[in-house]
């Protein structure tokens, strides 16, 4: 068998650095297909912050703001400007991210996201060092967690103590520290420590559409698919046959995943026998004389305000934290929704009534990042049902029901302006 001879590889020649990337054609240059693209321009303004002899320079922020902010594969670049140059025996610059975790059930524990290293520059191993050090890094995506590839999760603080220690934060930074040589002495060194907090926030878009609905039931049962349903029968503090069984049927948009500034519509309905609702809404006392059947109207508009019961809707953040297998969870709310009555329906018959209300919820404006799950932790929201009926002599029980959703920090947005390509 002859022996096969492999020939001698090439020599490798790194290639030049690829420009960078416009999306703009240039003049010889055609779009096929452009898919728009709400992206927000890219800031102009810097950041500065000085310490003793040295200044730090991050590029393309926001104006005026009070600490740096990056996107996902953000790249940070800036510059140093450092006095007295002839001076400095070395430059570095460290990226630190961490994931700090305090439960009063488990104890702390602290993950450290990101620690990168960077020497730009050192005395003897390159040119003298110029007044103004330019710089850039690019960040990653990931981190691993226990042999796992978790996302970086976003800068997000919460602290709880009012009765039992509950604490997460994710916390992200530039150091850049500049050695000095003492009376001319490269042995003798003193370092000046720069530390720069800054905010990592990755972007999320809904992948569909919240669709404009001005009446519930003229999508319902048009566009079934464009709703999720959460429904719960009505518990009793005894039982009484005789009503029949109430039942809650709280309607969201389908997708659950929307933007942070998206208001959420949202639907409620009380179906059972008229009997039943009307011992829901205007119980009666021991020994009262029964009321007539005419006296409810199908509108419950017509109840006094004392005898409505109480109906609310919020956004509910729920962090969950994980030590040495133990789990602790605090609920927060986030966002609290606005309710309103629908008229009834004319169709309606005496065996089968249903009442109805529609509203809206919203994240508060403090609300930066949406839900992440990242290494120990877990942030998730919810819309939260609690219907609490008009009086405490009511036989029925408060109820809640919850959702889980997805809020993320884009709302969805529809691509409109794009034209096909010239046959």
């Amino acid at each position: 068998m002859v022996e096969l001879q492999y020939a001698a590889l090439p020599l490798y020649t790194p290639s030049e650095p690829s420009p960078k990337y416009s999306c703009r054609p240039f003049c010889d240059e055609n779009t096929l297909q452009h898919t728009p693209l709400q992206v927000r321009a890219t800031p102009a303004a810097t950041y500065t912050q000085r310490s003793g002899k040295t200044t730090i320079t991050l590029y393309e922020q926001e104006d005026g703001v009070d600490m740096p902010e990056y996107l996902r594969r953000g790249q940070i670049t800036g510059s140093l400007l450092i006095e007295y140059p002839q001076k400095v025996t070395q430059v570095t610059m460290k990226i630190e991210g961490k994931l700090d975790t305090t439960t009063s059930e488990s104890g702390s524990k602290s993950i450290q996201l990101m620690n990168i290293c960077q020497t730009l520059w050192r005395k003897g191993e390159s040119e003298e060092l110029p007044g103004c050090l330019p710089f850039s890094h690019l960040l990653p995506t990931t981190f691993t967690y226990e042999g796992v590839e978790c996302p970086l999760p976003p800068t997000f603080q919460i602290n709880h103590t009012s009765t039992s220690a509950f604490y997460l934060r994710v916390l992200y930074s530039i150091n850049v520290c500049v050695t000095r040589a003492r009376h001319n002495m490269d042995f003798l060194t003193k370092s000046n420590d720069v530390k720069i907090p800054f905010k990592y926030y990755p972007r999320v878009r809904a992948h569909r559409p919240i669709l404009p609905s001005p009446h519930f039931f003229s999508t319902v049962k048009t566009s079934p698919d464009e709703w999720f349903q959460v429904f719960s029968a009505m518990k009793t503090r005894k039982s009484v046959p005789e009503l029949g069984l109430i039942y809650c049927h709280f309607f969201i948009p389908s997708a659950r995943v929307y933007g942070l500034a998206d208001r959420i519509p949202f639907h409620i309905q009380l179906n059972g026998p008229l009997d039943a609702l009307r011992e829901l809404l205007m119980p009666q006392p021991v020994n009262a004389q029964p009321r007539p059947s005419w006296f409810m109207h199908k509108s419950h508009e017509r109840c006094p305000p004392h005898t409505k019961p109480t109906i609310k809707v919020s956004l509910v953040r729920q962090s969950k934290i994980e030590i040495r297998g133990f789990e602790s969870w605090k609920n927060e709310t986030i966002g609290q929704g606005e309710v309103w009555e629908l008229p009834p329906l004319i169709c309606e018959s005496r065996d089968a009534v249903h009442l109805d209300w529609a509203g809206e919820v919203q994240a508060n404006k403090d609300v930066e990042v949406g839900g992440f799950i990242s290494g120990n932790v877990s942030v998730r929201d919810f819309i939260i049902l609690v219907f609490e009926p008009p009086t405490q002599a009511s036989i029925y029980l408060c109820l809640q029901m919850s959702a889980p959703i997805r809020l993320v920090t884009d709302s969805y947005m529809e691509v409109t302006d794009y034209e096909p390509p010239p046959m």
